[in-house]
């Protein structure tokens, strides 16, 4: 069977380790190999996101594989989702690799909940959507793991709107032993999420106010903008003042492109605070090390 990277969940605790301490040790993210020689990857995005794109596309291309794009399309979107127990097995005829972006994961799933199984050979990653984004929070939580040595202790705040890269963090609390706070905007319908951490029993708590949020954290996730009004946006912007309530030496990391997150102040930018450019970094080397897992059952091949 082959092995997908849908949810944090999914994955498992031993998987998540090994894939974060593994990215941390390569010793060059932009290192070339021959590993995907002969091998092609598929990329079906639903959304434009030109981060995600190159970061793959780096990721298969460094690696000696070949990417195949294809743009965002309603109609494929419909066909996959509608039809995918009759479409996925086809694919077997042409790809390795299969990376989905932007659609929930369990409309693609191979082995969603409550659905049955579709039978694919071929291995399927989950290059984020709306409700979990595995790569982004494996990749922030080695971030994590560079900077500290060791989670224990740490306290990341997370404040904005919600989007994938949170639930995958919110699952992540079950295997990493971190404590994430949690400030959403009041548009943000935060049961389910509540709900989430709750079945959890991890160190997973939400706060009614960014300060409360950003209190003493060691790390600060700057979350989605979303539909926010102006007078929320001034609320949720990451300027001195707020950065003033965190740990010393917090350090602040983007949930998403620079554009659809809440303001954050250009000082803090430019500051050593910023995990910006670490971030990207990090992506890179964790998409190289899934591709390793996906293809190989022994790691110690890695």
């Amino acid at each position: 069977m082959p092995r997908h990277v849908l949810t944090i969940r999914e994955l498992g605790e031993a998987a998540c380790w090994l894939l974060a301490r593994q990215a941390v040790g390569i010793r060059d993210a932009g290192e070339y190999t021959d590993f995907m020689q002969g091998r092609t990857a598929v990329l079906i995005f639903y959304q434009e996101a030109l981060p995600e794109r190159l970061c793959v596309t780096a990721a298969v291309r460094q690696m000696s594989g070949f990417v195949v794009y294809e743009s965002p399309s309603i109609r494929r979107r419909e066909e996959l989702t509608r039809y995918k127990h009759q479409i996925l097995p086809v694919f077997d005829y042409f790809v390795d690799c299969l990376y989905i972006f932007g659609i929930p994961v369990y409309g693609i799933s191979p082995a969603p909940l409550n659905v049955e199984r579709v039978q694919v050979k071929f291995p399927i990653i989950n290059a984020g959507g709306p409700d979990a984004h595995p790569v982004h929070a494996l990749a922030d939580i080695a971030c994590m793991l560079r900077c500290s040595g060791d989670l224990r202790g740490v306290t990341a705040a997370w404040i904005g709107c919600a989007n994938g890269t949170l639930s995958s963090l919110i699952e992540a609390t079950a295997f990493f032993p971190f404590a994430l706070r949690v400030s959403l905007p009041p548009l943000v319908d935060a049961a389910p999420m509540r709900e989430a951490a709750g079945r959890l029993q991890t160190p997973v708590t939400f706060t009614d106010s960014p300060e409360e949020a950003l209190r003493g954290a060691d790390y600060i996730f700057a979350g989605c903008s979303g539909a926010m009004s102006e007078d929320e946006a001034k609320i949720w912007r990451l300027d001195a003042r707020l950065m003033g309530v965190a740990a010393e030496k917090a350090r602040v990391m983007l949930s998403s492109s620079p554009i659809d997150v809440i303001a954050v102040d250009k000082e803090i930018f430019a500051s050593p605070a910023s995990l910006l450019r670490r971030q990207a970094e990090y992506r890179l080397r964790v998409h190289k090390r899934m591709l390793h897992w996906v293809f190989l059952d022994d790691e110690s091949k890695i």
